[in-house]
């Protein structure tokens, strides 16, 4: 059986164009969020989802926030700021995983 997570994404700054963008590729890399939160200032947004579901057979955490992050700069078309909070179905916190400008350019790379 596989193992549930509560996941909580943040992601900024984007623009109201990248909204949907970023929702969307959430959702095809793992599912749509349970909860959306959108803080608008000065045009600039910041995005906060959460959603509990598995990964994908075999992937771990790492790997996991490895993926969902590429698939949001790849379809927006730049590096934003992503953070991926894990917590396992124990309730047992995972990792905080921050990707800055370094690990886009190292992963998109590699991707």
């Amino acid at each position: 059986m596989s193992t549930h997570y509560r996941v909580h994404i943040s992601v900024a700054p984007l623009g109201a164009s990248e909204l949907n963008k970023t929702l969307l590729a959430i959702r095809e890399a793992w599912t749509a969020p349970h909860y959306v939160h959108k803080i608008e200032r000065n045009k600039v947004y910041f995005l906060q989802t959460s959603a509990e579901a598995s990964f994908l057979p075999d992937e771990n955490e790492q790997a996991f926030a490895d993926r969902v992050s590429i698939a949001i700069w790849r379809k927006i078309g730049r590096y934003v700021k992503v953070v991926i909070d894990t917590t396992d179905s124990d309730d047992v916190p995972a990792d905080c995983f921050e990707f800055n400008e370094y690990d886009y350019r190292k992963l998109m790379r590699t991707n």
